[in-house]
């Protein structure tokens, strides 16, 4: 019938065809005219990569997943009214075909985390093991950095409920509970009056050399004001310098990390750990065994930074040590 329509259309003659024909001919000189942003659909942004991890480094452990997108976008999120279901909106973005839709998570606190389009949307569809709410989650973006090739990124951190999540505090407060976003922006010269010395055992190498210019215990934090317990040393360097592995050992962690930004974990056996944060860009895998001396990153001032530096923590048992004591 349709096609009969349209026959019938093409093939009627007389007044009604000759008026159809001039109404339609200023149609298509209008549409012409048009900017291509509004006869084409505004160009949409791609997620190009995910990463999920659990973040025990608050006084509420959480996961966090990261979602790299090509541009900046304004993600919206809903909780229902059981509090099992989490959807994140990402508008006019659109799911990469290499993207795996059904990461990996923490069965503690998130029980299905799924991706995909509906429409011109991104979609992130996270289903929790106990009912949260608002204060459970947070839902922010951060800004990219072409010339430390940052990608614009959305952050979605639910909080742990189980109570099963070790936790790893980098910051003793209990005010950040849950993961802030941080200013790229802030840029402050480091000023060290400490020189490049320890007067530890030797166990372990400086990570890098240079100056001191945050070293292990309580001080004011630069970014959020208060008094706060900074469980390891800040070593200031400028971007790109290599960050060396302190000893041997198995890289357990290799990825964002909230506070931390671009962050290694080493394992070094008998309950002892060590960390390197800040980093511009990391150069080892989780699960790769490293070499004392080996280069596992290069500096930079990535997570909660005022400047280039490495944050170099170590851990004995979980708790945070004073690294003057291994150098």
């Amino acid at each position: 019938m349709c096609y009969n329509r349209g026959v019938e259309f093409i093939a009627h003659k007389g007044e009604d065809s000759v008026y159809k024909k001039f109404l339609i001919w200023p149609l298509i000189v209008v549409a012409s005219l048009l900017p291509v942003g509004i006869s084409q659909g505004a160009s949409k942004t791609n997620i190009t990569n995910v990463r999920v991890v659990t973040r025990n480094d608050a006084d509420t452990p959480f996961v966090r997943t990261v979602l790299d997108v090509t541009g900046p976008v304004q993600p919206r999120f809903a909780i229902d009214k059981s509090g099992y279901n989490i959807v994140v909106t990402i508008p006019n973005t659109n799911l990469s075909r290499s993207i795996n839709p059904r990461p990996q998570v923490n069965q503690n606190v998130i029980s299905r985390l799924e991706l995909g389009n509906k429409g011109p949307h991104a979609e992130v569809r996270i289903r929790v093991p106990k009912a949260v709410n608002t204060k459970d989650l947070k839902v922010f973006t951060l800004d990219g950095n072409a010339r430390q090739k940052i990608s614009n990124r959305v952050v979605i951190d639910v909080n742990d409920k189980s109570g099963k999540v070790q936790q790893w505090s980098h910051w003793h407060d209990s005010k950040d509970s849950i993961s802030k976003p941080f200013s790229e922006s802030i840029k402050k010269d480091f000023k060290g009056r400490k020189p490049f010395a320890g007067p530890g055992r030797g166990d372990m190498i400086w990570p890098v050399k240079g100056v001191i210019t945050s070293p292990f215990g309580y001080r004011i934090h630069p970014i959020y004001g208060r008094q706060i317990l900074h469980s390891g040393m800040d070593i200031g360097v400028d971007y790109g310098t290599p960050v060396k592995a302190a000893m041997g050992g198995v890289v357990v962690e290799a990825d964002w990390i909230s506070g931390y930004g671009n962050a290694v974990v080493i394992d070094h056996g008998n309950g002892m750990t060590t960390l390197y944060g800040h980093n511009e860009r990391l150069n080892v895998i989780t699960g790769q065994t490293v070499k004392q001396g080996d280069i596992i990153a290069y500096a930079g001032s990535t997570g909660n930074s005022t400047g280039p530096h490495v944050h170099f923590e170590i851990r004995v048992n979980g708790e945070a040590v004073d690294p003057a004591l291994y150098l």
